[in-house]
């Protein structure tokens, strides 16, 4: 099975998910993380704490913004935890087709359906 962390900055973590049950009801599997107010480093340690309490193998990690502190702590988490996936730029369209597809697809297929998903729901008209 597949869990998602999602690490982003203040509190848009946990705003994305509360938007995402609105849209599809109670969600499992996914997990918010903030950096607010904390170090680097103790984001680290916490997130990385619940990695080694979960009963997971598998997950993808979703930070706001590329080469911001939540991606650079989301880039250590995958040098210490080889086997995970991270994917930048986490929207509504990303949450929903996680949550819809992740006990369909193997991690790899997955994390590149995330990445096609995404960018569909970005739209110039």
């Amino acid at each position: 099975m597949t869990e998602g962390i999602i690490i982003c900055h203040g509190q848009l973590a946990f705003e994305l998910i509360k938007t995402v049950e609105k849209i599809l009801g109670n969600v499992r599997g996914l997990y918010p993380f903030s950096n607010c107010l904390v170090a680097p480093e103790v984001l680290y340690n916490q997130v990385a704490k619940f990695i080694k309490a979960s009963n997971t193998v598998n997950f993808v990690i979703m930070v706001d913004l590329r080469g911001g502190n939540c991606w650079k702590v989301a880039k250590m988490l995958n040098r210490d935890f080889p086997s995970m996936k991270l994917l930048s730029g986490v929207n509504i369209p990303m949450l929903i087709s996680f949550l819809t597809k992740k006990e369909k697809a193997s991690l790899s297929d997955l994390t590149e359906i995330l990445e096609r998903d995404t960018h569909r729901g970005v739209v110039l008209e």
